[in-house]
């Protein structure tokens, strides 16, 4: 068993101190949570877009003139874990594919292997996912209106680190079954909208029908 803070750097989200707002001309992607299955990886795409250009202190308009903060140690890369800090739905998703440069708000943790070569990002994503980690979570969670993970707390969680291989496999086995899950979603909404429209058809029969002079 290995301490969170051991085998993964956990770091924060971007602050901007305002709401966020899409901005067309914007020299950074946001990751919202919007764009996040939990427990799928995170591949991005144009439906995504949400830029935004993080100005620095003294700056109060956007523009291709702006001077922008240094985003340096908030850019997400490929391998990357997204780890939801805020609310009661603390998850975690694997970062597939981000442009660059691409940052997540306030309310990620954002946690990345310190070795390749010792943590797999699907394991950990798994590992955290696990309903009895989520049950350690909820306990080192405070505060009631909005409640948060600490990360004094978070980064202590113990985790089991066996072989790389025996990693890939379970992050592999638990993407599919993610993956199985959502396909039986699908399956299941649309066989309740296919009955949906036969019960429709039989209804707007019989009332025809009982419209029908004899």
């Amino acid at each position: 068993m290995t301490r969170l803070q051991d085998i993964a750097e956990i770091l924060p989200g971007f602050s901007t101190g305002s709401a966020l707002e899409h901005h067309i001309a914007g020299t950074h992607q946001v990751v919202l949570s919007k764009h996040l299955q939990p427990g799928l990886p995170y591949s991005y795409s144009n439906a995504d877009e949400f830029r935004i250009q993080p100005l620095a202190e003294g700056e109060t308009k956007a523009g291709s003139d702006s001077r922008l903060r240094n985003t340096t140690r908030y850019e997400l890369r490929a391998g990357d874990v997204l780890f939801m800090s805020r609310g009661t739905r603390n998850l975690a998703t694997r970062l597939a594919v981000v442009p660059s440069p691409s940052i997540a708000p306030v309310s990620f943790f954002v946690l990345r292997p310190k070795s390749t070569d010792a943590l797999d990002p699907g394991y950990l994503t798994w590992y955290l996912n696990s309903a009895p980690t989520q049950n350690d979570i909820a306990n080192i969670r405070t505060g009631a209106a909005t409640p948060i993970v600490q990360r004094s707390g978070f980064q202590e969680l113990a985790i089991p680190v066996p072989d790389m291989a025996t990693q890939r496999q379970i992050g592999d086995l638990s993407e599919m079954m993610m993956r199985e899950s959502q396909m039986h979603e699908q399956l299941t909404a649309a066989v309740v909208k296919s009955h949906e429209a036969i019960n429709t058809g039989i209804r707007q029969h019989l009332l025809a029908a009982a419209n029908t002079p004899t």
